[in-house]
């Protein structure tokens, strides 16, 4: 007993010690320079099939910078300090897993994303990335295919949206 209390009064003052030494995670920051105060996030391209995809990304990512950023969102390019444009280039289902009967009952959803946040005062990309891959996986078990890759449609652009304004605002 003497030994747990000991130990963790050790720790305690462990971890009283970093919050005063200057400890910080890495990639801590803003690379977003502070004259931009406004951004313009037009819909995504979409040169996929999926029906709907860049609607479900678009507003993802709008809903992201919304909620974690002071930027204000803008509804055309000339009012706004910087753009962040993007593009679906692939989205597949593919089964992955069947039942007894033979019928697939688990699926794996792949999306590829391009995406570029441009500072519009001096057209210089501030981030780039055009290999960004998303993967998810559903299984059917009630409901229809459609509305359960909707679902998990979804769940992927919230993914990507919090990856990428994370990504833009915290610098890593």
């Amino acid at each position: 007993m003497k030994y747990r209390c000991v130990a963790l009064t050790v720790l305690v003052l462990t971890l009283l010690g970093l919050t005063n030494c200057g400890y910080r995670l890495s990639g801590y920051g803003n690379q977003v320079p502070s004259y931009i105060k406004t951004i313009f996030i037009p819909d995504f391209d979409n040169k996929t099939t999926r029906f709907q995809a860049e609607q479900f990304v678009t507003y993802a990512v709008r809903d992201e910078f919304i909620k974690r950023s002071n930027l204000a969102l803008v509804g055309n390019r000339e009012k706004a300090d910087s753009l962040l444009e993007g593009e679906i280039s692939r989205f597949d289902v593919k089964p992955i897993s069947s039942t007894r009967e033979s019928t697939a009952n688990l699926y794996k959803v792949r999306i590829l994303l391009t995406v570029k946040f441009i500072d519009l005062k001096t057209n210089n990309i501030i981030y780039r990335d055009e290999s960004l891959l998303y993967v998810d996986t559903y299984e059917i078990d009630t409901g229809d295919f459609f509305s359960q890759e909707t679902e998990t449609l979804k769940k992927i652009a919230a993914k990507f949206a919090s990856s990428v304004v994370t990504t833009i605002l915290e610098n890593f």
